[in-house]
């Protein structure tokens, strides 16, 4: 087994200061890092550009140090979240889906929303059943816990089913879209899920502050009614802030 390289031996004990807790604020500004270890402020620009990779520590200048960055992971319950039962819970709190599950979780979840209807792409028009040409409804959403921005979750809907209905106003559903839809006497019966991995795009980047190259996860749900599909929602986590949970029945 080699030896690490310096840099991440420096990168390894300043890892580990931060998820101890040890450094909790910042890093200490390079000068003071090169002293304090007896290595060349270059070993200490590339420990922190490791750093940086990994979401630990913020972007910028070394001479001043460098945020920790502390990414709240929050547990998403997917079954349940999608839940009649659930669905119930929120009408009586008048409250939707991202603001009861942060929430329960001692969080506040807050969102942006913006609704648009666009062609889809060859693959949400046959997850939707749509012919070609037929539009879709999509409310695109920025979630945020605590005032950061946590994921981007875009769902998307058969023209026919959205229009003329609040699903095409840039607000929120307070009693939850699913139990919305079935007053309109679309009964979700069942859903899907597909899961994938893949590295950001520089829009998902930007939105969601994380460093360029940081894995995400990107939860594809189709629901369905007893006939059809009646909407899809995608939602890309990224990985260090969100565990999925799926609990069933044995």
């Amino acid at each position: 087994m080699r030896e690490p390289h310096l840099h991440e031996a420096l990168a390894s004990e300043l890892r580990d200061a931060i998820r101890s807790g040890k450094l909790d604020d910042e890093v200490p500004p390079e000068e003071d890092l090169a002293r304090d270890h007896g290595v060349s402020r270059q070993t200490v620009r590339r420990a922190i550009k490791t750093l940086e990779s990994e979401g630990l520590v913020g972007g910028g200048h070394g001479r001043a140090g460098r945020k920790v960055q502390k990414p709240e992971v929050l547990t998403f319950y997917a079954v349940r979240s999608e839940s009649m039962a659930r669905a119930e819970e929120r009408k009586t709190a008048g409250v939707d889906a991202w603001v009861a599950d942060c929430a329960e979780a001692g969080h506040v979840g807050t969102q942006s929303i913006a609704v648009a209807v666009e062609q889809p792409t060859p693959a949400m028009r046959d997850r939707l059943g749509l012919a070609p040409g037929e539009a879709a409804v999509v409310r695109k959403r920025v979630r945020f816990l605590d005032g950061r921005p946590h994921d981007i979750n875009d769902t998307y809907y058969p023209e026919s089913i959205a229009a003329g209905t609040r699903i095409m106003q840039p607000f929120d559903v307070q009693e939850g879209t699913i139990r919305y839809m079935a007053s309109l006497g679309h009964i979700q019966a069942r859903y899907d899920d597909v899961m994938e991995g893949r590295m950001p795009t520089p829009a998902e980047v930007d939105t969601l502050r994380i460093p360029p190259g940081w894995p995400v996860l990107v939860q594809t749900r189709t629901g369905y009614t007893a006939e059809r599909p009646i909407k899809v929602t995608v939602t890309v986590w990224p990985a260090d802030r969100a565990r999925i949970k799926w609990e069933f029945p044995a």
